[in-house]
């Protein structure tokens, strides 16, 4: 079988990526053949763990290839189109944006795939990057706006909310105390961080979902506590609590900040739940991608 060929990292699996092998997928029916897009595993800070983009990627293309990065990284531009993409895989087109880099030393430009493609006997097919305003889509552009706490932009760069996965992990207690109990996790070390603060966010776990809170921060009130991750669930948590959750991040509520006192915690809690089911009636649920229902 020949294959319709798209190599990258595809970190998030944005609206760029997704033009792009909406591309090969298409140029693949037409030609009778697969599409592939060939990738390597996520290296932190990343948009999604390899699990999750795997999942994404198969909605796209008829195939998907992992390839270990230190495999490949020696090959030469050449070697890497004649002994990868034409020789192992029977590639026969290659899809791929304007300024995509390959083979060692990222040698490997358009204009190298152009012309070592006649050699091969390959089609090159070149797809102009997308842009959401003023933006370049791009993984980095994501990253720098969860930095920025902008999620609403990073929505509309990745065609969905972005997203953390997690392992529930043993609280020091303070949130139920508090009266807004909490679950707590570790978030995947390889992920990308947001913002410190507080999120509205929907969560997935295995056989379920709810709205809720998400607080990501050094729990500033409280000094001798460390840093936390942790979802406040606006209906009752399941029972018993699962082991692995999917946490999608819908708007940045507030920054995190020290308050005077933990009453007047409290009190910003309460309104922070309020404002998150104000804003939740006008929301459509995210779709969960390894988790939920």
């Amino acid at each position: 079988m020949f294959r319709v060929v798209t190599v990258g990292r595809f970190d998030g699996v944005h609206l760029g990526h997704q033009r792009l092998l909406s591309y090969a997928k298409s140029l693949a029916e037409e030609r009778g053949w697969c599409a592939l897009a060939y990738t390597f595993p996520p290296e932190p800070p990343a948009l999604l763990p390899l699990a999750a983009k795997v999942r994404l990627l198969k909605e796209l293309v008829d195939e998907v290839e992992v390839v270990e990065w230190e495999k490949v990284r020696d090959l030469s531009a050449g070697e890497f189109l004649q002994k990868e993409v034409v020789g192992r895989l029977s590639g026969r087109a290659l899809v791929m944006g304007p300024d995509h880099r390959f083979g060692r030393g990222r040698e490997g430009d358009v204009s190298f795939a152009r012309s070592f493609s006649q050699i091969l006997g390959i089609e090159v097919h070149v797809i102009s990057p997308v842009k959401v305003g003023n933006d370049i889509v791009s993984s980095r552009r994501v990253r720098e706006l969860l930095q920025l706490g902008e999620v609403g932009k990073a929505v509309e760069i990745l065609g969905r909310p972005p997203v953390l996965f997690g392992q529930r992990v043993a609280g020091a207690g303070l949130a139920k105390t508090l009266g807004f109990p909490t679950i707590n996790l570790v978030l995947d070390p390889i992920l990308a961080r947001p913002k410190d603060g507080v999120y509205l966010a929907w969560t997935f776990w295995a056989g379920g979902d709810a709205p809720g809170l998400f607080y990501h921060g050094k729990r500033l009130t409280f000094p001798n506590l460390p840093p936390s991750a942790e979802i406040h669930l606006l209906s009752a948590p399941p029972n018993p609590l699962p082991e692995a959750f999917e946490v999608h991040l819908l708007k940045f509520l507030r920054e995190d900040i020290r308050f005077p006192s933990p009453e007047s915690l409290v009190k910003r809690i309460s309104e922070d739940v309020v404002e998150a089911k104000n804003v939740l009636s006008a929301l459509t649920p995210p779709r969960p991608i390894l988790l939920g229902v």
